[in-house]
């Protein structure tokens, strides 16, 4: 056999098996985690065993090593075929180990998050007992006069629940969300997530690389964002920025909070708001749209609501806080499906006022100057 015939018989050798080791994905020998491990081991080791058989070899130490190796180059037209198929047979079952790897650590995250929202749910419902079983021990009889003793605030056990059953999936929250990310790149400083809830737009921000800390006055809230890896306090969002060094944040979010409030308080949050926010600076505040009758049906229906928030009200409020370049962004429009069919302009007008978008946002930087 000519050195040529033996260069190509190397090559096509050299070729297989570096198209068997592309197949091979990587880490596909890593346990993906210690349940498992066993039986796919039990699939990988016949599968690196074959790797070493994709072409026929002779030992090194093989008694008339020359003599078989020249046999094997002058019939290598034999196999040639049988060693393609056996490169993308071993290429096939590693894939199928890969693909059991990527499912089994799919499985574990999904159950994970099953275990963890199982723990939330079990302890809002035992809260939930603990609220009623109280309320026959802290009953009292009626003042003089009638008047009866005020009635304790709505337990933040019910209230999660309120929210898990009217204000949909955090997935569908968060998506609505991403709207605000443009605003919010190349900031002087970290944001902060006033009334931060299940977390959504906190997760969101961490997903994006943007820094970012909340406050929440609900405990089962701010254990949900804390089991997620997020920086989240209890306590009241307006406090926690009154307590915040000037200048220390490069933005300021409040969504669906401000209707909770009375009128002094939103503005003393925005003034706060205002003081903390380095120049360049956002603030973004998010409420219900009062010019939709179909929004102010639903804003009724949260009980801890005090008082709807017009957009040209919250406007003057942002302004007399100090902030500038203001706009309004109106959002989550009705479904096309549950508007009037618009034939006429004064169609057009009516869908306005009756199923106008459910909410607004106003928008506003600290100046840099």
């Amino acid at each position: 056999m000519t050195s040529r015939e033996e260069g190509l018989t190397e090559e096509l050798a050299r070729e297989i098996r570096e198209a068997v080791a592309q197949a091979r994905p990587p880490g596909s020998h890593a346990p993906a985690s210690e349940r498992g491990t066993e039986e796919l081991e039990e699939v990988r080791t016949p599968l690196r065993r074959a790797e070493e058989h994709v072409t026929p070899t002779v030992p090194d130490a093989a008694p008339f090593f020359g003599a078989k190796s020249a046999v094997v180059r002058l019939l290598r037209f034999l196999w040639r075929g049988q060693a393609s198929f056996n490169a993308l047979l071993l290429e096939a079952g590693n894939a199928v180990v890969a693909a059991i790897e990527r499912n089994t650590r799919r499985f574990e995250e999904l159950a994970s998050r099953a275990e963890a929202e199982s723990r939330r749910r079990d302890s809002a419902q035992d809260a939930r007992l603990v609220y009623l079983e109280g309320l026959s021990s802290r009953s009292t009889p009626a003042a003089a006069g009638g008047r009866s003793v005020e009635a304790p605030p709505l337990p933040e056990s019910v209230y999660a629940l309120f929210e898990e059953r009217f204000r949909g999936p955090s997935s569908h929250v968060a998506e609505k969300q991403k709207v605000y990310l443009p605003f919010l790149e190349n900031l002087p400083g970290p944001v902060f997530d006033a009334g931060c809830g299940r977390g959504e737009f906190l997760r969101l921000l961490r997903d994006h690389g943007i820094a970012a800390r909340g406050v929440d006055a609900s405990g089962l809230a701010v254990d949900a964002c804390r089991t997620g890896g997020l920086d989240v306090r209890q306590g009241d969002a307006i406090e926690a920025l009154a307590a915040a060094p000037s200048g220390s944040v490069g933005a300021v979010v409040a969504f669906q909070v401000v209707e909770h409030w009375p009128a002094a308080d939103t503005f003393r949050f925005l003034a706060e708001a205002r003081r903390v926010t380095a120049p360049g600076g956002i603030l973004i505040v998010e409420t219900v749209n009062t010019g939709s009758l179909a929004a102010m049906n639903a804003f009724y229906l949260d009980p801890t609501h005090v008082r709807p928030v017009p957009p040209e009200a919250l406007l003057f409020l942002c302004d007399a806080a100090g902030f500038r370049e203001l706009s309004v962004e109106f959002l989550s429009p009705v479904p096309a499906s549950e508007r009037l069919v618009e034939q006429t302009e004064n169609d057009a007008r009516l869908n306005a006022i009756l199923f106008g978008p459910q909410d607004y946002a106003v928008i506003g930087r600290v100046p840099t100057e």
